[in-house]
């Protein structure tokens, strides 16, 4: 009896050691179980990969194996497709203590379109966009303004390059200002963005007096547009990248998978990475479930691109979404060189293919983000657009009636842009209705002006060659005690007159493209 009420007399006293001694092993058996979950479905895209060199069947693939990380990354690649929830007013604008605004440039690229190559018809695809405000406004406006009775279709009845456009897609589903400027390509997705754009702010009747003009380039250059250099150098790019492509046979497998699925037209083979990404876009923008279909793949290792036939004046309807975030998941198959192989197949394209595929074509954009010829070919395209922007800005320190200036252009203007006023990012993708927004100021208390540059809400004047460190000025931004970092307007006609063809060893553009 006495050992039975020390028995006791022990147990309630450590209780409390009893109950952390079962938590702890509750604890050790859940992360065992979910060590062993994860090492079962972090095989997924090693699994696909192997498969594509012909070591596996593909309907023994089964997408809830795809693993954590890959999900992930399809969620972050996204992000490229920019849907309406996105665009927000961040750095944007506001209101300066102490400034005027004189006038705001913006070069922005179109919204949401379809692939640029042909596809297989997809079930359930709807590219159609309902419940929103703002859209169906906008729709309305369009068909009272300027829909003839009895019919349904909208279009541009000024006389100029853009007559006959639609105003909207034909089918969907499958502050005042003194004087407002429009550029755009004579695309239509341009054309439309530019519009539905314009319409947010501007008064009826000014939106309806709109002149918009043409730009003959998707690069703006106006005058200032034939290089050789440039065409040489992104001639070396694409080298660069197909010589890598060709070191990946699981890659190209993966790509001539997934191309054999979506792509409708291939005469000269499935060679071009970013043409199935931009397919691929066209289905995960719209959260269309992955096809499936049976067909023969043949990987004969001979990969290249079309644009390696790139001439400016050829690609004014090119418009290639090259590339988003950086993913780990081929830090292995990156490395390996696989045999050439053939292998008959029946399935559905997996999220784990996808996430391989747009990693590699996202670590091929990081490296050609970070080369020197991505910065030279940006200084070469985009000198003329950049002479062009300078010209209207003395235009608005002057008194002239200009306010605003749009241009709508391409992922390629943008490239272009960011890398010729060394803006950093992190690879060379645009997202659709990216922007980038130029911002002129007058000082209340004297004659001099600045400005600041925004790119997709971020102010990103301090990154810019000519306005880092201390050749900006720091001012408050808004009353809650934001800050606004404003560049010397001087600085920008410096940089375009004396230093901008330094990084070039030339003095003057003619030289330069020599």
């Amino acid at each position: 009896m006495m050992m039975l009420r020390e028995l006791i007399r022990f147990s309630t006293q450590h209780r409390t050691l009893y109950c952390y001694m079962i938590l702890s092993v509750w604890i050790f058996l859940l992360i065992a179980g979910m060590y062993k979950y994860i090492g079962q479905n972090s095989t997924s895209l090693g699994y696909t990969l192997n498969f594509l060199n012909g070591r596996n069947q593909l309907n023994n693939l089964d997408a809830s194996t795809s693993s954590l990380l890959e999900l992930r990354n399809l969620v972050k690649y996204k992000a490229r497709c920019t849907p309406l929830t996105y665009i927000a007013r961040a750095d944007d604008g506001g209101i300066l203590d102490g400034w005027k605004l004189q006038g705001v440039l913006l070069i922005l690229r179109h919204g949401d379109r379809g692939p640029m190559s042909h596809v297989r018809p997809i079930p359930r695809l709807n590219c159609g966009i309902t419940g929103d405000n703002l859209v169906n406004k906008y729709r309305s406006f369009l068909y009272n303004s300027t829909s003839v009775s009895g019919s349904n279709h909208m279009y541009w009845n000024k006389v100029g390059p853009f007559h006959g456009f639609p105003l909207l897609p034909l089918a969907e589903k499958e502050c005042l200002l003194d004087e407002v400027v429009v550029y755009t390509t004579r695309v239509r997705r341009t054309f439309q963005s530019a519009l539905a754009f314009l319409y947010t702010f501007l008064p009826t009747d000014k939106w309806l007096a709109l002149n918009v003009k043409e730009s003959h380039s998707i690069a703006f250059c106006f005058s200032d547009c034939a290089c050789p250099q440039a065409d040489a150098l992104r001639k070396l790019l694409m080298k660069m990248q197909k010589q890598q492509l060709l070191k990946q046979t699981a890659i190209t497998n993966i790509m001539q998978w997934i191309g054999s699925n979506l792509l409708q037209y291939t005469p000269n083979g499935i060679t071009d990475a970013n043409e199935v990404v931009d397919a691929i876009l066209t289905i995960m923008c719209h959260d269309s479930p992955w096809p499936c279909r049976d067909l023969n793949i043949t990987d004969n290792g001979a990969a290249s691109t079309k644009a390696n036939d790139f001439e400016l004046n050829e690609v004014i309807n090119i418009d290639q979404d090259d590339l988003g975030i950086a993913s780990n998941a081929l830090d292995i198959e990156m490395n390996r060189n696989r045999d050439t192989t053939t292998a008959s197949t029946t399935g559905c394209i997996e999220s784990s293919q996808v996430a391989a595929l747009m990693s590699f074509v996202t670590l091929q954009s990081i490296q050609e983000a970070r080369h020197l010829n991505y910065k030279r070919i940006g200084l070469l395209r985009a000198y003329g657009m950049i002479r062009h922007i300078v010209s209207y800005m003395l235009r608005m320190i002057s008194g002239d009636r200009t306010k605003f200036v749009l241009y709508a252009g391409h992922d390629w203007t943008l490239q272009y842009l960011t890398a010729a006023f060394g803006i950093r990012t992190d690879n060379t993708f645009i997202a659709y209705a990216a922007r980038l927004t130029i911002e002129v100021y007058r000082s209340d208390t004297h004659t001099d002006y600045y400005f600041r540059v925004v790119y997709n809400g971020r102010d990103v004047t301090q990154q810019i060659d000519f306005c880092e460190g201390g050749k900006s000025l720091r001012v408050t931004r808004d009353s809650r005690g934001n800050k606004a970092d404003l560049c010397p307007i001087e600085n920008i006609i410096r940089f375009l007159h004396e230093d901008y063809f330094a990084p070039l060893n030339a003095t003057n553009f003619k030289d330069a493209c020599m």
